[in-house]
């Protein structure tokens, strides 16, 4: 009888995502695969695939009855369902995962956290409210025997277990989400395109408007500012439709809009730029950028670092620091060669940590894990 394996997604980017190649990797090994999320396209994809789909709407905002609508969803689905293994990705399906999980018996649960987000940096009075329930809901959460929670980087490993009291041993740490390595490559030839890409969620805390004041005061036509993501409008940190038409009407910036998939334009890059000061697990846009061969800029900051080898694969600049990014754009610009080494370096250090096959195969060790200690139990 096939082993059951239950994710939880609170957006319909697992079609575009690693998640999707854990899953058909969980099918490939005979377990019996659902996923429970929104959908709005991919659906006749992923059925012939061998998923079985399952229709949820997260809300995004705070209202309490939807709220409640979505847990009891879940819930039910868990229990209508039994699965051996509910994985649960990013936080409010780890909350309400986690939680209905730990009133049903033979349920094992995998938490993925893949960052923190915009709750766990911002300062506003209802970030802060809502930040103190998610914490008393994760613990909840967390406190289910059987578990394992997956962290991108070790801050949030840090952070998580000292707030929850998190024995180790529940923890597992693999970094990022892993990239195909066979797809995601160099080209054979160097392109001349002189573009200098940012790629991203639109939010502010993601450093775009410091990508957009450096392009600004460069005000240079030798390079094009190159703007990739999609407008998350229910996110209060969210930069304004408007705001990027103006900036594009101004000829700061060009922008691309939402790709999904981003080999070529990152091909098409002189450099990729990520100075975020977001809540990041392990952002996936670096490590695409170094299996292709591309310098990387990025802040020290939790998760960004963790992409890259300072001043081998990429520099590193203070988050929130214009100047700095402007003097890091300048030295890499000015320097071919220093570009071409930092490429180098960037494309064996993807090989050697970020190859989505190890990323699938961590993976499938901790739910074969689960599942022999569930037999004990």
């Amino acid at each position: 009888m096939k082993k059951k394996i239950l994710f939880i997604v609170n957006a319909d980017w697992f079609y575009c995502s690693h998640r999707l190649n854990i899953g058909i990797e969980a099918i490939k090994n005979n377990y019996e695969v659902h996923l429970a999320t929104k959908f709005t396209g991919c659906e006749e994809k992923l059925i012939p695939l061998g998923f079985n789909l399952h229709p949820i709407v997260f809300d995004r905002g705070s209202h309490l009855i939807k709220t409640a609508k979505s847990f009891f969803q879940v819930f039910f689905l868990i229990k209508r369902i039994k699965p051996d293994i509910v994985h649960a990705i990013t936080l409010k399906p780890i909350i309400f995962g986690g939680f209905a999980a730990k009133f049903l018996t033979n349920v094992s649960f995998v938490a993925s956290v893949s960052g923190l987000g915009y709750l766990f940096i911002s300062s506003d009075l209802r970030a802060l409210i809502l930040k103190f329930f998610a914490k008393f809901f994760i613990r909840l959460a967390f406190s289910k025997e059987n578990l394992k929670v997956i962290f991108q980087n070790k801050e949030d490993l840090k952070k998580i277990s000292r707030m929850c009291n998190l024995n180790l041993e529940k923890t597992s740490l693999i970094k990022g989400s892993g990239v195909d390595l066979n797809f995601f490559k160099p080209l054979k030839k160097e392109s001349n395109k002189k573009n200098i890409l940012f790629a991203s969620r639109l939010l502010k805390s993601k450093g775009l408007l410091e990508f957009v004041e450096s392009a600004k005061l460069m005000n240079s036509k030798k390079y094009n500012f190159l703007v990739a993501g999609m407008l998350d409008k229910e996110n209060p940190d969210c930069v304004s439709e408007e705001q990027i038409k103006a900036w594009v009407s101004n000829g700061i910036i060009k922008y691309c809009g939402y790709i999904k998939e981003m080999k070529d334009l990152i091909c098409e890059s002189k450099i990729v730029v990520l100075p975020s000061y977001y809540g990041e697990g392990l952002p996936k846009i670096l490590i695409e950028a170094a299996a292709c061969g591309k310098p990387i800029i990025t802040t020290d900051h939790q998760g960004c670092r963790d992409a890259i080898i300072s001043n081998k694969t990429g520099i590193l600049i203070p988050a929130r620091d214009t100047k700095a990014l402007i003097s890091a754009l300048k030295k890499l610009l000015d320097s071919p060669n220093l570009c071409k080494k930092m490429g180098k370096a960037g494309r064996n250090f993807a090989v050697e940590n970020f190859d989505i096959n190890f990323v699938n195969a961590q993976h499938l060790k901790i739910y074969a894990q689960l599942i022999k200690n569930n037999i004990r139990f």
